[in-house]
């Protein structure tokens, strides 16, 4: 039993922000599949998605700075909600590139970067959701390692 309550519901709001990140990235490969006539509304579905996770960043930080007693230590909480959202920030930013400089032919190596970005986007979501029990601990370090490997093959 706690004397102060510990604030899970930031749990909550890493998984939002995750799956928001899943769909970006999926909204993505298909903008790389579309015809160039039929891209504006996937570049707003995106934008709208990134919206929602500035939203939910936002209130994260809100309730970072109310929390007297975090599930994790404020600075990774911090680190963690503001890199998930530049994830989505950069999904956006190709996105709004490929429509604004009328991008008509896609390599297939992009293809296969927007299908390591869905992958790493998964893994992210299912490292994400596994937070709440450290006794997951090995599980996720497991899905980092698959991460970092998927990294690479986008570097690659």
């Amino acid at each position: 039993m706690r004397l102060l309550p510990r604030d899970e519901r930031f749990f909550d709001l890493f998984t939002k922000v995750a799956t928001l990140n899943v769909e970006a990235a999926k909204q993505l490969k298909v903008l790389l599949g579309t015809d160039m006539d039929r891209r504006l509304p996937i570049v707003e579905s995106i934008k709208r998605l990134e919206h929602e996770a500035d939203i939910i960043t936002h209130e994260v930080v809100t309730r970072l700075d109310r929390s007297f007693i975090t599930p994790l230590d404020r600075e990774h909480i911090h680190g963690l909600i503001t890199n998930m959202d530049d994830i989505l920030d950069l999904v956006e930013d190709v996105a709004q590139s490929v429509f604004l400089y009328d991008v008509r032919s896609v390599t297939p190596e992009a293809r296969k970067l927007a299908d390591i970005c869905v992958a790493c986007a998964e893994k992210v979501k299912e490292a994400v959701s596994l937070l709440s029990d450290m006794k997951n601990a090995h599980t996720i370090m497991g899905v980092c390692h698959e991460v970092d490997r998927l990294e690479s093959e986008a570097d690659h």
